[in-house]
């Protein structure tokens, strides 16, 4: 099943970053592709750029996912969107912002997935691509977002098994840090953010869209699992060892 045999793709969080990159390089591969964000400026102007069709959904509203999603008939799931906070320590994190965390980056994740994986598995072809992180895989100090994408990683895994047979492939893309306005609301500051993004190259949004292609793109037969990706500079995992204060 290559991407030239399938034909409509939805990308969520596609307003900007690496969803964004999506809508443009699947378009690019002659599909339709049905950009779905919450920002309606910024779909409108994807759409004018790129001829994509355009969706305005809060997914957090599950009611809005089982009611808009299934009908769309798509056979590719980019499910991009997300949002990081926290960065500051889990101590630090607010109620509310767990909670911001916890509902886009997993409920929101899982229920779109059913709610357009149902009709993939009824017509016996799709894909389906979790954008996560190296955060799932590695212990990186981000207690909050970690367990969020790490969340998605195990689910990834479990539900790859209850797909064997369906002919739905499933892909899990787990890139490092990149330079998109993720960052923009992950820190409180700009002195934060500028620390956390700079010293390095990082990803670039089509680094992580060529992805995503790729796994699109292999033979009916093959499924690419998981794919990490990061900047050179970046070496995930390792230790954080401090002494202990005294009381």
């Amino acid at each position: 099943m290559a991407l030239s045999e399938y034909k409509t793709a939805l990308v969520t969080g596609a307003s900007s970053g690496v969803g964004a990159s999506c809508v443009r390089l699947i378009r690019n591969k002659g599909l339709d592709v049905i950009a779905l964000a919450r920002r309606e400026d910024r779909l409108a102007e994807l759409a004018k750029n790129t001829g994509c069709r355009t969706l305005a959904l809060d997914l957090t509203d599950t009611d809005a996912i089982y009611s808009e999603l299934p009908h769309l008939d798509a056979d590719i799931l980019i499910n991009n969107a997300g949002l990081g906070r926290g960065y500051e320590g889990f101590m630090h994190s607010t109620p509310a912002e767990i909670d911001e965390m916890v509902d886009l980056n997993v409920s929101a994740a899982f229920h779109t997935t059913r709610a357009v994986g149902e009709g993939m598995v009824e017509r016996k072809r799709g894909h389906i691509v979790q954008i996560g992180s190296v955060a799932a895989l590695y212990p990186l100090g981000l207690p909050v977002y970690g367990g969020t994408k790490g969340a998605i990683h195990s689910f990834a895994q479990h539900f790859r098994m209850e797909l064997s047979g369906t002919g739905v492939r499933h892909t899990e893309i787990c890139p490092g840090r990149i330079a998109t306005e993720f960052f923009d609301t992950a820190f409180k500051t700009n002195e934060e953010r500028e620390s956390f993004i700079t010293g390095y190259t990082p990803l670039t949004p089509d680094d992580v869209a060529n992805s995503v292609i790729y796994a699109l793109d292999t033979p009916w037969h093959v499924n690419i699992s998981t794919i990490e990706l990061t900047p050179v500079e970046q070496a995930p995992g390792g230790a954080i060892i401090k002494a202990a204060r005294n009381s």
